[in-house]
């Protein structure tokens, strides 16, 4: 009678079909339990839940049920051994499988999972799954070409919820590829609110890089926006494995409009929080910031030891680890420099250069072009003028929230004072969109313009 009522509280279902004996029922209303504490984002309840289902009715399904809420938790060897259990579950496990795999950073199970159920799938819906899934981890890896055929793959055959994942993961992509147009128009269906626990991990991610995005196009306000309300989203979904990447972001937000205390606090509160669960990419991540800021204050020792806190940890299979492999680069490039080191910094900018090149990351090919163009300046050489200004108007296309001070300390060392006046303009526009931190801006550009101009007077 109670499972007939479409009010019945699923628990209450439960526990009498237990105490009538039909194990059957009682099983199956424990699994729909499970699933509504897991859409309140209680996915402890919802493990315990399934474990009961599962003591009373061995079933497939619900060992992948289970898996998915293992993942949520960070069990991923438990979320895996389900899905190897679930043998007739159907191909779609796999998908499971590979999300485990990646989360636990194992990067070609993860891509063997998926493609095998890619392979094996009977279905459309589970086709589109896998190439999803196989296409985060390649993007994940490096391999940005590979993942963004894979996504627009899934784009061409998904419908319904799946395409917006599809979406999700491939704005991503146009987003490390300083895309920011593309990026939040593919990201946003996912951010609406209403999103599901089952795209927990497409929805903060597309919130994340729509923020990053944002700063990419200049619009500072709107980014800080974002990274609130994904620190917000992360303490309400209970994912602890995604809390902190909100916090770092907007301490390079903040460290760019000037706010440079906030900023450092921002990035020690990340670093405190990747040290407390262990977790590889924010640590290396908030180091690399901190060192950015030292670099920043001219201070290339202080930074130096900061990056080689950091270079321990960039190993393995670490998600977007190419990127910060990028980013170390280019830090150790600008500390050769403040060193008096032209030489190694100019064949550290290069190696970045072509790399980055080849991957089709315009954010540090763009960086790297304009370090080598300071260092070729400190070995003597003849500034290129009209080749490093282009290489500056595509730095703004590829990093517009730097771009004022890329500008200025460029220019200092060429001793342009187009490349000064150039920052000016830049960082007065900037301020214009960046809400109430436009004061805190206007004034460290001011402060940072009367030492550039000081400095390409000599």
């Amino acid at each position: 009678m109670l499972a007939g009522r479409p009010d019945a509280d699923p628990a209450v279902v439960a526990d009498h079909a237990r105490l009538g004996g039909d194990r059957a029922l009682a099983a199956t209303w424990l699994r729909v339990a499970a699933a509504r504490a897991a859409e309140r984002f209680d996915h402890a309840t919802a493990e315990d839940l399934l474990d009961e289902s599962l003591a009373m009715v061995p079933d497939h399904d619900t060992l992948v049920a289970r898996a998915q809420v293992r993942i949520r938790r960070g069990r991923y060897r438990g979320a895996e051994d389900d899905v190897i259990a679930a043998t007739q579950a159907g191909d779609l496990r796999w998908e499971v499988g590979a999300w485990a795999a990646y989360f636990d950073r194992r990067f070609d199970d993860a891509i063997r999972y998926a493609e095998d159920g890619a392979l094996a799938a009977a279905d459309e819906t589970t086709t589109t799954r896998c190439l999803v899934a196989s296409g985060r981890v390649l993007h994940a890896r490096g391999d940005l070409d590979s993942a963004r055929d894979r996504l627009s793959q899934a784009m061409g055959s998904a419908t319904g919820e799946e395409r917006l994942e599809a979406a999700a993961w491939l704005g991503v992509l146009h987003a490390h590829r300083s895309r920011p147009d593309r990026a939040i128009e593919l990201l946003r269906p996912v951010t609406r609110p209403g999103v599901g626990a089952d795209h927990t991990a497409a929805m903060l991610h597309a919130t994340l890089f729509t923020g990053h995005a944002l700063a990419v196009a200049g619009r500072a306000s709107e980014a800080l926006t974002c990274f609130a309300d994904y620190t917000a989203e992360v303490a309400r979904r209970d994912v602890p494995r995604f809390a902190g990447r909100g916090v770092n972001f907007g301490g390079w937000v903040l460290r760019s409009l000037g706010a440079t205390s906030a900023g450092i606090d921002a990035h020690q509160e990340a670093l405190a929080v990747a040290e407390d669960v262990g977790f590889p990419e924010m640590l290396v991540a908030a180091l690399e910031d901190l060192a950015e800021e030292r670099i920043r204050a001219e201070d290339p020792d202080a930074a130096a030891v900061l990056l080689d806190r950091a270079r321990p940890a960039l190993a393995g299979d670490l998600v977007f680890g190419w990127r910060l492999a990028m980013k170390l680069d280019l830090l150790d490039a600008q500390v050769q420099l403040l060193r008096g080191a032209p030489e190694e910094a100019l064949r550290t900018a290069e190696r970045l250069r072509d790399a980055a090149a080849a991957s089709g990351v315009p954010r540090y090919e763009t960086c790297a072009r304009l370090v080598a163009h300071r260092a070729r300046a400190a070995l003597g050489e003849a500034p290129d003028a009209e080749g490093s200004w282009q290489d500056l108007a595509d730095l703004e296309r590829a990093v517009g929230i730097e771009a004022w001070w890329w500008a200025g300390r460029t220019g200092a060392d060429l001793g342009d004072p187009r490349w000064t006046e150039r920052s000016e303009a830049l960082a007065a526009d900037l301020a214009r969109r960046s809400g109430d931190h436009a004061d805190t801006l206007r004034a460290e550009a001011d402060r940072r313009l009367t030492e550039w101009r000081a400095v390409g007077a000599r």
